[in-house]
């Protein structure tokens, strides 16, 4: 059973200045961009302009360790797996499907890997907003496929903040998690998130092959939150609850619909009790914050000699540190996403170096012994998955259209979005595989050793 998500494949950075708009090696420019954001090169000197044509190249690496701390054994060993990521990225002037508005960034990402190589293609949008005396540059949507034909769009509420520009040390800002996540698989499963601010959320997922019909999951403000499965055959969910912590425990419970009456009975059958399958100790504090976020720049960076970065962009610049810690109390999951993206004087972001680190709090591949047969809800960290990628922009590959790009200001040289289009993208991807893959073993596990619980017993 292939559900929401079985997604085996998931933004742009500096541009250089070439002769006459051509390939190879770029120039150092001589004279800085005219103002203006993506698409309009004539707002401000600060903002960060890009020509339809414009072209970018991008190679980098991934790194994937599983680490299991399960409290018995595991039938699955520590992992790492390492693979090699190329991308090139074309401004264009399609329009956004998504609504949000904004200059395209096309992506084509090529990943290497011991065992398979795989692609995708994103498109990244982008836009470039007057806030006080500078500009901040923002993300509005994203949108992929990957070669599985499963697609994926992110929406914001309010444009994401990627850059404020002039870049000055100490700044800092934040942004809203608020906006829509939607997803449509090869085998027409679909999955329709909400984000609030405050991280809270409701999920839909329709699947049309399978045991289960269809998953439907909420969170609340003070880290309660249900999910409702409704099984084939069967009209109305069962729902797995959790309460938010209290007393230093959190209760998960099964709650079955109210039996439906046999034909000639008397009376309403009484209603299902709850049936209390797990009492983990609480893994997040009450009143817990879902979402967090800081954004902050420091200037007279070293570039890392991870990143690898041409010798044409220099040594040292400044650097953008977002940090985003999000707690999932359904999925057991606390998860801290670190991007730190390296800009150069004169060419803007030419490095961005992202590390996702997943803690799961329960284990829903169901492969240690847990209460009534279900997921063992511990409590206490069972496996930690680390993902790193770094990307870094190529001097070969990227051609600048070089019209519209002179301007009297010295202030800013011809920089674009290409590296946050070519890097968020593909990284985004892959952990919405990691929580799809999650979810999907659940299910399967609820079908495969719960029966009782769910889908007979005391209906």
């Amino acid at each position: 059973m292939k559900i929401p998500a079985m997604l085996f494949g998931a933004v742009a950075a500096a541009a250089l200045l070439a002769a006459c708009g051509g390939g190879g090696a770029p120039a150092l420019p001589t004279n800085p961009p005219p103002v203006g954001g993506p698409g309009n090169p004539a707002v401000s000197s600060s903002a960060r302009p890009a020509m339809v044509g414009d072209t970018f190249a991008f190679s980098g690496s991934s790194l994937e360790n599983d680490v299991y701390t399960y409290p018995v054994g595991s039938p699955f060993p520590n992992t790492s797996t390492a693979a090699k990521i190329s991308e090139n990225v074309i401004v264009t002037a399609s329009a956004d499907p998504l609504g949000a508005g904004g200059t395209d960034f096309h992506s084509t990402t090529t990943t290497v890997g011991t065992s398979a190589t795989r692609t995708a293609t994103g498109d990244s949008y982008y836009s470039t907003l007057s806030a006080g005396s500078g500009t901040n540059f923002v993300l509005n949507a994203q949108q992929s496929v990957d070669d599985t034909k499963n697609s994926y769009a992110w929406t914001y509420t309010t444009p994401q903040i990627l850059d404020e520009l002039p870049e000055s040390a100490g700044a800092t800002w934040t942004n809203s998690p608020a906006g829509t996540y939607n997803e449509t698989d090869a085998d027409r499963a679909t999955i329709s998130r909400t984000t609030n601010a405050d991280g809270t959320y409701t999920e839909s997922d329709s699947l049309p092959t399978g045991a289960i019909q269809s998953m439907a999951f909420s969170v609340q403000p003070d880290g309660s939150g249900t999910w409702a499965i409704t099984f084939v055959g069967y009209p109305y969910p069962s729902i797995v609850s959790y309460t938010a912590p209290t007393a230093g425990t959190i209760a998960v419970s099964v709650l079955n619909p109210t039996p439906t009456p046999s034909p000639g009975a008397i009376g309403t059958p009484a209603p299902n009790p709850p049936i209390v399958i797990a009492t983990p100790a609480a893994w997040f504090s009450p009143s817990p914050k879902l979402y967090q976020e800081s954004d902050t720049v420091s200037t007279g960076v070293t570039f890392p000699a991870s990143c690898a970065v041409p010798s044409a962009f220099g040594a040292s610049g400044n650097s953008i540190v977002q940090v985003i810690n999000k707690i999932d109390p359904i999925f057991g999951l606390d998860e801290v996403t670190t991007t730190t993206t390296y800009t150069a004087q004169g060419f803007g972001p030419v490095c961005v170096a992202m590390n996702d680190v997943q803690t799961y709090y329960y284990d829903y591949l169901n492969d240690t012994a847990g209460s009534a047969g279900l997921a063992a809800y511990v409590g206490t960290p069972q496996l930690t998955k680390t993902y790193a990628q770094t990307l870094t922009l190529q001097t070969a590959g990227t051609a600048i259209q070089s019209s519209g790009r002179s301007t009297k200001s010295l202030g800013i040289a011809p920089i674009s979005p290409a590296l946050f289009a070519a890097d968020r993208t593909n990284f985004r991807m892959h952990i919405a595989r990691e929580r799809a893959q999650a979810r999907t073993a659940f299910a399967k596990m609820l079908v495969r050793s719960a029966p009782a619980l769910f889908f007979g017993g005391n209906r």
